[in-house]
């Protein structure tokens, strides 16, 4: 566990210092959001796609249950409250409410709005049968007293290791009638960010659980009965395992997409500066697209003749685009910029 927190502190660090121009920021920004945004609601078996979300963020008109059309307008609302809040210091009632709240807006009665449940509660899997009873209403709030007191407190706890523990005790205490899951996965977001460990708001915990849904349910229960694992002692290593996983593999993603569009910026930024005609500039695209390529392969694919390809060749390796390299027939033509 360590190896891997150092791990992705150093991934971290990368994503981090990565130089990129705004306009691409603001975009990794809006990925990850629609990312949050779809993924979050369709673990709770929303069945509006990717795409007609994103018309929705456009206020094109989609076709989809009133039902599934709330659900991810909620969690936008959850989206731009966390934002909001992190810079507040812990996790406290006031954000907990308020995310249950935003969360079940229109969904769930507003009589559960603004308290925890007070009545008997189960988790049902979709056949309808009962995976997991929770502690009695009666002890929950003892239970999230302790949870958030460990969490806002325990500094020489790693940030990871208790935003896992976060997530995972808010699903095993279930301090609501509905919407703890949803309620859960955005609490842990805020966590993060408020411990400043936001990515620049790259990452989305949301779409690597609905991917792997049975692995993500398997790690979160602890058995049936939140009595019955209590006689023994309820592990979180297994869920910890899991969110780290997780984590690692999100962090790897974005810093493969951050070094990507970093190469990219620098090397818009060389075509800028190296004057190129509009075919020098395709050209360039085409070697960097296909990676390796013959003077003849682009003679196949422009209207010029041999002498022009050779001169439009020389200007992209003075200005270091492209480099030559020699094979056993013919001179080939790679991009620099390329991993």
């Amino acid at each position: 566990m360590i190896r891997e927190i150092e791990q992705i502190y150093r991934v971290w660090w990368v994503i981090e210092n990565a130089p990129i121009v705004p306009e691409r920021e603001q975009k990794l920004k809006h990925i990850a959001r629609l990312r949050s945004w779809v993924y979050s609601t369709k673990i709770e078996w929303n069945r509006i796609s990717y795409d007609d979300a994103e018309k929705m963020l456009r206020g094109e008109k989609i076709e989809a249950r009133p039902r599934d059309q709330q659900e991810l307008n909620n969690y936008m609302n959850v989206l731009d409250y966390i934002e909001q809040q992190e810079s507040t210091k812990e996790i406290t009632d006031k954000h907990i409410f308020k995310i249950h709240q935003l969360t079940t807006k229109k969904i769930l009665d507003s009589w559960y709005h603004n308290k925890r449940r007070n009545e008997a509660n189960a988790v049902y899997n979709e056949w309808w049968w009962i995976v997991y009873l929770p502690p009695e209403w009666k002890e929950v709030p003892k239970l999230m007293d302790d949870l958030l007191h460990y969490i806002n407190t325990q500094d020489e706890v790693s940030v990871i290791i208790r935003a896992a523990l976060l997530h995972h005790w808010f699903v095993i205490i279930h301090p609501f009638i509905d919407g703890n899951w949803r309620t859960a996965r955005a609490l842990t977001q805020l966590f993060l960010y408020q411990q400043w460990f936001n990515t620049k708001k790259y990452f989305s915990l949301e779409e690597y659980y609905d991917n792997d849904l049975t692995n993500y349910y398997e790690a979160i229960f602890i058995g049936n009965d939140f009595y019955q694992a209590q006689k023994e002692w309820i592990d979180s290593v297994k869920f910890i395992e899991y969110f780290l996983a997780w984590l690692a593999h999100e962090l790897n993603y974005l810093k493969k997409k951050v070094s990507s569009i970093s190469q990219d910026s620098k090397r818009e930024e060389k075509l800028k500066k190296a004057w190129l005609s509009n075919r020098q500039i395709h050209i360039a695209t085409t070697i960097k697209e296909k990676w390796i390529v013959s003077s003849s392969d682009l003679l196949a694919i422009y209207n010029v003749s041999s002498a022009t390809i050779k001169r439009d060749l020389k200007k992209l390796s003075d200005a270091w685009l492209i480099i030559a390299q020699w094979d056993t027939k013919a001179r080939k033509y790679l991009p620099i910029m390329s991993e």
